[in-house]
């Protein structure tokens, strides 16, 4: 099963600020905010190229050249992780999300998710554009370093969450969740 995207902002930031340290923080802003396998980060010494403000890798599922550039405030946080933060194995970044997704109340979390976050956030970013680009499609996809159809399936999940709601309906859900948990405690 595909995982989907985290599509509340508010709840990307909470996912952010339930890491404890540099050693979880920058693995997570690594897959959220620049899309980044686990096999990336956990062979970042090998990887990880810095090019004044980006950071220069190639991807692991199919070698493709990627780059994004760092913001000031996260850089010196990366530049140090990367000389003396403990590197885990891929294995191992699942189960950094799983128990951070699960401080948030999400424990099904998992890097895939972190990554279409990455696409989510990426299509945002132009259709705020007026208009888009015509083919801002393709610039997600080699931005992603993947197909267009994988950013098309993004794009679609998007705007159903939109047409849903978006955040106004998953707080409208969470608040009747919790009325029906509070009514039923043996549920």
């Amino acid at each position: 099963m595909r995982k989907t995207a985290i599509f509340d902002e508010v709840e990307q930031m909470a996912l952010l600020g339930a890491c404890e340290s540099d050693n979880e923080f920058i693995p997570i802003w690594l897959m959220m905010r620049c899309g980044m396998h686990p096999s990336d980060i956990s062979s970042a010494r090998t990887k990880f190229r810095f090019n004044g403000q980006f950071l220069e890798w190639k991807r692991a599922k199919n070698s493709n050249s990627r780059r994004e550039m760092i913001p000031l405030d996260v850089m010196p946080r990366l530049q140090h992780w990367f000389k003396s933060g403990r590197k885990i194995s891929r294995i191992g970044y699942f189960e950094l999300v799983r128990r951070i997704g699960a401080r948030v109340g999400h424990p099904e979390y998992s890097p895939m998710t972190l990554r279409h976050t990455f696409g989510i956030q990426c299509l945002r970013e132009f259709m705020k554009q007026i208009p888009p680009p015509p083919d801002f499609i393709s610039l997600v996809a080699t931005k992603m370093g993947c197909g267009e159809h994988i950013v098309k399936q993004n794009y679609i999940d998007l705007t159903q969450w939109a047409q849903l709601g978006g955040t106004k309906k998953e707080a409208e859900m969470d608040e009747k969740i919790e009325r029906i948990l509070q009514d039923n405690p043996d549920f």
